[in-house]
């Protein structure tokens, strides 16, 4: 059973601990300079709203990971100086979330505006790798289930696929925040969300994954 929540980025003084109360919230990485990274449990029903109020309360950029049963990310990042962005990571088929990132001037100009969002944050970072992170789901998913149909038959073929894909959304969510350069590690690193920190600096054996160098 996957985890259904959301990842809350923010900059702050103020623990994410009270600033997101009354929800159920676990604070999963803090960094010296007040970045935070917290997980809360169950749905959020104005997410734009939320974003905007965590800006205000924070006056910081802000970056939202709306997820569902490990499956699909929707991320939702604003920012003081207004650089808001909204994707969807591993959109459904036949979605326009999926038509989305198969449109590649939209998915740049997503990217380039995460680049303006992250350069608010403190962060110069090169477009491409930013592109990639946005996009590697959907393609590491989609070049998985080629391989799936083509290795149709070849049981080996078959359970290598199945052992080497990725199956939590959230190790690609924390790809991007490592695109962005506002990567969080975990505070406790015998906790699941360490085990998928090291995921994330793991190549995956399909096209379209983030560079980890």
């Amino acid at each position: 059973m996957g985890f259904t929540g959301s990842l809350i980025l923010g900059r702050s003084r103020v623990s994410l601990l009270d600033l997101l109360a009354p929800h159920e919230v676990e604070l999963v990485g803090r960094l010296d300079d007040l970045w935070q990274l917290a997980a809360v449990m169950g749905e959020v029903a104005d997410v734009p709203g939320w974003a905007a109020a965590l800006v205000e309360g924070t006056a910081a950029p802000v970056l939202i990971a709306v997820i569902d049963d490990s499956d699909t990310a929707l991320l939702l990042a604003d920012s003081p100086l207004g650089h808001r962005w909204i994707t969807v990571l591993n959109a459904p088929a036949d979605s326009a979330g999926r038509a989305a990132v198969a449109d590649t001037r939209a998915m740049t100009e997503i990217a380039k505006t995460a680049v303006a969002w992250a350069a608010e944050a403190g962060h110069t970072v090169a477009l491409e790798p930013v592109l990639t992170a946005l996009c590697a789901a959907d393609r590491d998913n989609r070049a998985a289930d080629q391989a799936w149909n083509d290795a149709a038959g070849d049981i080996a073929a078959m359970s290598a696929i199945v052992r080497n894909q990725i199956s939590f959304i959230e190790v690609y969510v924390l790809r991007v925040l490592a695109a962005l350069e506002v990567s969080v590690p975990a505070l406790n690193l015998e906790s699941w969300w360490a085990h998928l920190a090291q995921q994330a600096h793991s190549p995956s054996p399909y096209p379209g994954d983030l560079p980890t160098g």
